[in-house]
């Protein structure tokens, strides 16, 4: 994928999915962000974020398309998904993926 594709991809995220799904990111020469990112998180993804420019930068992203909705203080957080609607959504842009277990993980940029 090259910077144009990448920013097809997110404008699609933000407007065709019923939420942003949290994801990891990693730059050529930098850590990945956040570091962790092995379970399910409380969070929605920030696709709008400035830190994710340029996105000729970006190697990959790695998506976990669920989070945990708070529902009370007594009762378990309920895991809300759309891991169906963003694999269709990549498949519709042609988007290489791999799903990696409650993961899916997308190459952007083959080297800088």
């Amino acid at each position: 994928m090259d910077a144009n594709q990448i920013e097809v991809l997110v404008n699609s995220i933000k407007t065709e999915l019923p939420f942003t799904p949290p994801f990891q990111y990693k730059k050529f020469d930098e850590d990945p962000f956040p570091l962790s990112f092995s379970e399910n998180v409380n969070y929605l993804g920030d696709w709008s974020a400035h830190c994710l420019q340029p996105f000729t930068k970006i190697e990959w992203f790695c998506v976990r398309p669920k989070y945990l909705k708070s529902v009370g203080r007594l009762v378990p957080p309920k895991v809300v998904s759309c891991e169906a609607e963003f694999i269709n959504l990549l498949q519709n842009l042609k988007v290489p993926f791999q799903s990696q277990g409650d993961t899916i993980l997308i190459y952007c940029n083959k080297n800088n």
